[in-house]
């Protein structure tokens, strides 16, 4: 699976409208679930199709079958209520413009003990059949989740802490990481934006915990603190795990507000690298999101890096040599065996994102282009 310049994606892909508008009848009741499951299907293959046509080496079902990338585990563990954002605030609404801040409306609350329970392999068994390229699967990781999902009101009676919550999270996810490779799975992405979002934190806190500040009556402990509860909980999904790739994605949308723009990821140094990831999945295509050179030469051998060189920001298609050109920043600080590309993110986070399918698979496809001429010019 691995060698110079491996391509795949961070996960998602915007879903047809047929599916979307499937979905929606579905939640109202106006279809049996069979006649979703059969734009389901349609969506998965289409968009496997899709990644092998754009010649992508490792591959995603593009979390078709998700209403977004984090709320998706209401759905599918016990002890989640999946509300409304004004049900957590009457006022959510506007503190999102206040703080200039997206979130789905949608959102997964722990309101009872967690039970242990599949969470995508069932997913990967229903896109395996569609390809025998190696696969990508993607969870959302359990510092993310704890702040996307423990509510002061709503969660102590089950977690009394943030953190008991976040530690009984991450413990599922690393039985669910154990499924995953058993059914032959051959990477697992934890994404972990809220850990990417500290670029922006110090003293104060960033833009998106003081949301959920407000949202769910969550406090923000300190930039150290945040980062090494982060790292702690990702070696709790890890330990004892083998056989698998284990990455983590961190996405960044650089705030110009922020006092930190410009500087990138390096500002998690030295503290990051004490995690037991295979690899680490970065944004560097937005301006502010500073010189990955900085960050990789200090990897310690067989870390990875997944180099974003793919904007999911705007519909221009990169050509091969604006790729090359992204890639060769990294290039003499890091092996090419141990530089992977892909987009910065997901092409659609959640179920309504309408980013251009086939402009996306031209991007992929112009990714694949670089990499046979970065394979050429320096493997």
């Amino acid at each position: 699976m691995s060698g110079p310049f491996t391509t795949t994606v961070v996960g998602s892909f915007s879903r047809p409208r047929d599916l979307i508008e499937a979905s929606k009848k579905r939640a109202k009741g106006e279809i049996p679930q069979a006649e979703l499951d059969v734009q389901l299907e349609r969506a998965t293959e289409a968009t496997i199709r899709g990644e092998e046509e754009a010649g992508l080496d490792v591959i995603t079902d593009g979390e078709q079958r998700r209403s977004s990338f984090v709320s998706f585990v209401g759905d599918k563990i016990p002890g989640f209520k999946v509300m409304h954002i004004t049900e957590l605030n009457p006022d959510a609404m506007e503190i999102l413009k206040r703080n200039k801040v997206q979130l789905t409306y949608m959102r997964a609350v722990v309101t009872e003990e967690l039970r242990d329970a599949v969470i995508a392999a069932d997913e990967f068994e229903k896109a395996r059949r569609y390809s025998k390229k190696p696969f990508k699967v993607t969870l959302p990781a359990p510092y993310l989740v704890m702040w996307e999902s423990w509510h002061r009101t709503h969660s102590e009676g089950a977690y009394p802490t943030p953190e008991d919550f976040g530690y009984a999270y991450a413990k599922l996810l690393r039985n669910e990481v154990g499924r995953l490779r058993d059914a032959g799975v051959s990477f697992v992405q934890l994404d972990e934006p809220m850990l990417g979002d500290l670029t922006e934190a110090g003293d104060k806190p960033d833009r998106y915990r003081n949301v959920f500040r407000e949202l769910y009556g969550q406090e923000y402990r300190g930039f150290k603190e945040e980062l090494k509860l982060a790292v702690d909980m990702l070696n709790e999904v890890v330990k004892g795990v083998s056989g698998v790739k284990i990455g983590v994605h961190m996405d960044r949308w650089p705030n110009k507000d922020s006092p930190y723009f410009d500087q990138g990821y390096e500002r998690f140094l030295p503290e990051l690298l004490e995690a037991r990831t295979s690899q680490w999945i970065l944004e560097y295509t937005s301006q502010g999101t500073g010189d990955p050179a900085k960050l990789v030469k200090e990897f310690p051998d067989g870390v990875e890096i997944g180099l974003g060189v793919i904007s999911v920001q705007n519909y221009e298609v990169e050509s091969p040599e604006q790729v090359v050109a992204r890639a060769e920043r990294v290039i003499g600080s890091i092996e090419p065996e141990r530089i992977w590309l892909n987009p910065d993110c997901g092409f659609a986070p959640g179920m309504f994102r309408t980013f251009p399918r086939e402009i996306a698979f031209a991007k992929l496809k112009s990714m694949t282009e670089a990499a046979g001429i970065l394979r050429k010019k320096y493997a």
